[in-house]
């Protein structure tokens, strides 16, 4: 049997598929996006301080396009986490991260501040090495923030509705 060196590519012998190791992809994956994280998020330090700028704020600066190419940039890293089999509670966790900082990041001036200090990148970076050598790794803290935007969601909708009700109420007890 002729088994040629196959680099990344996989093998398949006899039904079983040989290829590299999880942990050797792990650390591909890992390079990759912190390469783009650290570019996004942490390129220089500012001098006289030990806070670190990248370009997602400085790019935020160009109205919606450059808030756009973040976003686009920071969903390739929740892509890559998907590949990886990062549990979907934390890909939702991931996407969340990116989507507040794509939203307040829109707002000029203020969005650009928020993105100094957000680094939604960096959070989900953290994430993925938190879940993906471990996929059963304690998603508690993911599961207590859609419990907790769940309340949020439904508080909301009930002060809406309160205030149509209380307003219509208001409305037919007026005499015009």
């Amino acid at each position: 049997m002729d088994i040629r060196p196959y680099s990344a590519a996989m093998v398949a012998i006899q039904g079983e598929v040989v290829g590299r190791s999880r942990a050797e992809r792990f650390a591909s994956a890992e390079r990759r996006i912190g390469r783009v994280t650290n570019v996004l998020d942490e390129l220089v330090t500012i001098p006289g301080t030990s806070t670190k700028v990248g370009v997602d704020p400085i790019i935020g600066l160009i109205p919606i396009v450059g808030d756009a190419v973040a976003a686009l940039v920071g969903g390739w890293v929740i892509l890559e986490a998907s590949r990886f089999g990062v549990p979907r509670i934390v890909l939702g966790r991931m996407i969340i991260n990116l989507a507040v900082d794509l939203a307040i990041g829109a707002i000029p001036l203020i969005g650009d501040l928020f993105d100094l200090a957000f680094r939604s990148n960096s959070k989900n970076l953290s994430l993925f090495r938190k879940h993906a050598l471990d996929p059963d790794a304690s998603t508690r803290g993911e599961q207590a923030l859609f419990v907790g935007l769940a309340l949020l969601i439904v508080g909301v909708i009930w002060l809406v509705v309160s205030a149509v009700s209380a307003f219509l109420g208001w409305l037919g007890s007026t005499r015009i």
